[in-house]
């Protein structure tokens, strides 16, 4: 599944840049999030979801890579399991210019007991955790 959208955010650039590209400040906005730890080149995530009726703990793999300043953009890989499901996430995240504004695009691939309960539940689910973890980092870089 293909998920993508645009954030404005009420800072500038360099503020939203230098946020996401700390991962343990990014890490704090990951949805109920209980605990990351630092592992080799990532974190180690654990937290708290739920998708429809399906709600549990996840374990999660993040790291970012292709980290390009110059541009402002990153990929932002996870791969995670709970809920008798699994989750490999790839997302390239940009910060833009004129007005400052983050954008993502993001490759989600779901297997397991999630896969199994519609794409119409899965797309509504997926869209507000990805939309909760940008706004997040938009309060947070914004100060509201």
């Amino acid at each position: 599944m293909k998920f993508e959208g645009e954030i404005p955010v009420s800072a500038d650039s360099k503020t939203l840049w230098d946020y996401i590209i700390n991962l343990e400040k990014l890490a704090t906005c990951f949805p109920g999030i209980k605990s990351f730890e630092k592992e080799q080149d990532g974190y180690k995530v654990v937290g708290v979801a739920g998708i429809g009726f399906i709600k549990g703990e996840y374990k999660a793999n993040v790291k970012l890579s292709q980290i390009d300043p110059q541009n402002k953009s990153l990929n932002l890989i996870a791969k995670g399991s709970g809920l008798n499901s699994n989750v490999d996430i790839n997302a390239l995240v940009q910060v833009l210019d004129n007005p400052v504004r983050l954008k993502y695009t993001a490759d989600v691939k779901i297997g397991g007991v999630l896969a199994s309960i519609g794409a119409r539940l899965l797309d509504s689910a997926v869209n507000k955790i990805i939309n909760d973890l940008f706004e997040c980092v938009k309060s947070r870089v914004s100060g509201k």
